[in-house]
């Protein structure tokens, strides 16, 4: 009966389910037209798509879950530091290293002085820098480490700093700081460490593997271990040579306290120690504390070993723990949002737009710039930046950013230091003294529009001016250099002499005496005064 009933059903059009049973007939089934769906609207599932996708992310990156098993040894591919840490030490550590360069450009006269180099290598022999191509060199280096503070295309800029800072310490061994050869290794390992964001999603507390970093503080390990072992010897630890080394108010507080003795001791217990901690991260806060204590010590001495110390300081910000950064930047969190919306703002083709602008506000803030060379290194600059914007497509807002930080780092180095007019002193001095009168007669005149307020400028300038008979300039330039050192005799001196030998005797005598006056052991004078009878 039950099969009767199942064909008859089949012949009005039922069919059969999987399990036998009859399925209703198509002619009662629903057209799909005809059912209502509540779909959800394309702005809704885009909106789910983007939720899913943020919390598969957030998933992703963890700061609290440890990453993937290292690589082995564990030692180097495993070394970790947080986000936050990497992203203050380089803007802090490459920006210092920006305004070393920048200090170091008034040396480039020294370069190429008569034709005379010897290289740190032989090989470099034949790639010895001059006056203008050191200069350069320093300016474009600093533009690169601003870049490279910014994290704009590290990938290109760091390697170009590399060989050019390399080219100009090994080419020459007027460059007598040693530690520029480490400044060298450390930006070269820099090329190697991962600077940039390592995800969209990243966090401050998002941890970052380097194996380039732990072999940086392996090598600053190396550094204070041969400190040590350097200064045990009789002449450091009985505290005569750090005795003559420190000097004011810090000399006088250490032998207030411990001592000279006790103190140069101590240097090679901290330093010592400071070999055995410094790479570590477990004694990382006996290392932190000692490093910056060390450090900041040398720059209360003023023994000026150009940015060393600071540089130091600068790289103690990878050896600090990382719970101290992450407690300091924890209250900027709400700020992190209105960030990520700004730098939306100069994605495609507004960020070409703003890069271009750059470039053309760079130039013009180059030309303010008193730097020899200023405007001409920024025009090659342009190029550089096209490239690093070709490279790195995806960061151009930043690379516009960096690009004019850049060259107000230039203004603001060249406004607060003497560096630029300090490049014209040697230069004039070095022509001087190789008889070249008239590039020296040249420096010294850009020397006293750079700073009009140096009295040297002016004296040599003046000198040289009265030596060809530029007798009404050179003693203009003589008085206004009087008038801005009136506590030097060396003017009035030179005034002195040069009246005497033209005939004005009474003259030469009041000179000759109010440098006596001014500064009663100048034997030139008081040899002046007399032999014109008015002593």
């Amino acid at each position: 009966m039950a099969k009767r009933t199942r064909k008859r059903a089949a012949k009005r059009g039922g069919n059969k389910t999987a399990d036998g049973n009859v399925a209703a007939p198509a002619s009662q089934t629903p057209e799909p037209s005809k059912l209502k769906v509540d779909a959800p609207g394309r702005g809704k599932q885009r909106r789910e798509a983007l939720r899913a996708e943020r919390n598969a992310s957030a998933a992703a990156v963890d700061p609290a879950s440890p990453q993937t098993p290292p690589e082995e040894p564990a030692f180097w591919f495993g070394f970790e530091v947080t986000w936050a840490k990497l992203l203050l030490g380089r803007f802090i550590f490459f920006g210092l290293l920006a305004v070393d360069a920048l200090l170091n450009f008034a040396h480039a006269p020294r370069y190429g002085a008569g034709d005379f180099n010897v290289a740190q290598l032989p090989l470099f022999d034949l790639l010895m820098p001059t006056r203008t191509s050191y200069a350069v060199g320093q300016l474009l280096c600093a533009w690169l480490f601003v870049l490279a503070a910014c994290g704009a295309a590290t990938r290109l800029v760091l390697p170009l700093a590399t060989v050019i800072y390399g080219w100009l310490y090994f080419s020459s061994h007027l460059d007598s700081y040693q530690h520029h050869y480490l400044v060298w290794l450390i930006v070269l390992l820099s090329c190697f460490v991962p600077w940039n964001k390592p995800s969209a999603e990243a966090v401050p507390a998002t941890r970052v593997r380097s194996w380039a970093l732990r072999l940086i503080l392996v090598q600053l390990a190396i550094l204070y271990l041969w400190a040590a072992i350097s200064k045990m010897s009789p002449a450091w630890v009985d505290g005569r040579t750090l005795g003559t080394q420190i000097h004011g108010s810090m000399k006088a507080l250490i032998e207030s306290t411990v001592g000279i003795k006790a103190a140069s001791v101590i240097v090679i217990l901290v330093e010592l120690t400071l070999a055995a901690t410094v790479w570590n991260k477990r004694t990382w806060s006996i290392a932190a504390p000692l490093g910056l204590a060390l450090h900041i010590g040398i720059v209360a001495t003023n023994l000026e070993i150009g940015l060393f110390a600071w540089l130091m300081v600068g790289l103690y910000i990878f050896i600090v723990p990382d719970r101290i950064w992450l407690s300091m930047v924890e209250p900027l969190e709400p700020v992190r949002g209105y960030v990520g919306v700004v730098r939306d703002w100069f994605g495609g083709a507004i960020g070409w737009i703003v890069l271009f602008a750059s470039m053309g506000l760079g130039l013009v803030v180059a030309l303010f710039a008193r730097f020899d060379y200023a405007p001409t290194v920024a025009l090659v600059l342009i190029a550089v930046l096209i490239g690093a914007a070709i490279v790195d497509r995806k960061h151009v807002g930043r690379l516009a950013g960096a690009n004019l930080l850049a060259f107000v780092v230039w203004i603001i180095v060249d406004r607060s230091s003497s560096s630029a007019a300090d490049y014209y002193r040697f230069w004039g001095g070095s022509s001087r003294r190789l008889g070249d009168v008239k590039t020296s007669e040249y420096a010294y005149r850009k020397m006293t529009e750079v700073a009009p307020d140096d009295g040297q400028g002016h004296f040599q300038l003046g000198k040289l001016l009265l030596a060809r008979d530029a007798s009404e300039q050179g003693l203009a330039e003589l008085r206004r250099a009087q008038q801005l050192e009136p506590l030097k005799s060396r003017a009035y001196t030179a005034e002195a002499k040069w009246l005497s030998t033209h005939g004005k005797k009474d003259e030469a005598v009041m000179k000759a005496r109010e440098a006596t006056i001014i500064d009663p052991n100048d034997s030139e004078a008081r040899s002046l005064l007399d032999s014109l009878g008015g002593s």
